[in-house]
């Protein structure tokens, strides 16, 4: 017989061995469940479901709704996010997933929530979606109860352990400077125009990624020559930043896009990264457009491919 019933503390050990051996491309160690599960300020006693049996944990479900604010986002009242969810191998076509998808549905509705999304969940995402080559089962599972696949994310990967600032790359950011746009690591002068430029320009859970970052900066745990902000004059009209091997997220404004400056951005990212130590750099979510354009040329090669789910709850 089967219990669903929501995670106990009791149940760590477990429940990290089943995450790790139903969903083998996306593993995880206590301090990242932890970090990203446990601690996550929207979790609530009953987001975490997990499928018992004999005392083994055989399945879980994750779902998520925004209890606190994203800036500039706010609380998205109408969605709810599912953003991992895994049966035992041993335990599959039993009915299990189906219960827990149940009770995931039913902790949406209670919240009054009109849309179920898998799984953009910007707060502590793990990936944007179902891997379409990894688990196509998942899909199909999805699929059978109603939802459906609006969106395909792109997760890329770049070799950089020999990557080299360019001829073009420098031809280009000296043609940039011609034109009074400068690109250059960031200092902690830049600090309040900084977030200034995040807020009005970039969306919301990447000002948030922000002043988290900067907060690290204040203790010690993040360095300044991880973000490149461009500048027009005084102005600042671009940024990019990197994670240890995590690249990105990287923006331009609008005004200034077409010119360029996201490619210098990137190279000199990439190139710094290089500098620090690191052989590779990853993606994690990106689009067709992008992966064809500046990541593809400066090296990426698509990974993963991702179907991003929602269902509309009547």
């Amino acid at each position: 017989m089967v219990t669903i019933r929501p995670f106990e503390g009791s149940d760590t050990v477990n429940m990290i061995e089943l995450w790790n051996a139903v969903l083998p491309f996306d593993g995880i160690t206590l301090n990242i469940f932890e970090r990203k599960v446990i601690l996550d300020v929207n979790r609530e006693r009953d987001s975490l479901i997990v499928a018992e049996r004999n005392g083994s944990l055989v399945g879980f479900i994750l779902a998520l709704v925004i209890r606190k604010p994203i800036e500039n986002v706010g609380l998205r009242e109408d969605s709810g996010f599912i953003t991992a969810m895994g049966i035992h191998p041993d335990c599959r076509r039993q009915g299990i997933g189906k219960q827990l998808l149940e009770r995931a549905l039913e902790f949406f509705k209670a919240r009054n929530r009109q849309f179920v999304y898998i799984a953009p969940y910007t707060p502590n995402y793990f990936v944007p979606g179902i891997d379409k080559d990894n688990y196509p089962e998942g899909i199909e599972f999805f699929k059978s109860f109603g939802f459906e696949e609006y969106a395909t994310a792109i997760a890329m990967d770049a070799p950089i352990s020999k990557f080299t600032l360019s001829d073009a790359v420098l031809a280009k950011e000296k043609s940039l400077a011609a034109e009074g746009i400068i690109i250059r690591p960031y200092s902690s002068a830049d600090l309040a125009p900084y977030l200034e430029f995040m807020d009005r320009n970039m969306p919301g859970p990447w000002l948030e990624d922000t002043r988290r970052n900067l907060l690290d900066l204040t203790r010690g745990l993040f360095d300044e020559d991880a973000i490149f902000l461009a500048f027009k004059d005084s102005r600042i009209i671009g940024y990019c930043q990197y994670e240890r091997e995590h690249f990105g997220p990287f923006g331009v404004i609008d005004e200034f896009q077409g010119k360029g400056i996201g490619s210098v951005l990137l190279a000199r990212t990439l190139y710094q990264m290089r500098l620090k130590g690191y052989h590779s750099a990853w993606v994690l979510w990106t689009g067709e457009q992008a992966a064809e354009g500046v990541y593809g040329r400066l090296g990426f090669t698509i990974t993963r491919r991702f179907a991003m789910m929602k269902k509309a709850l009547g």
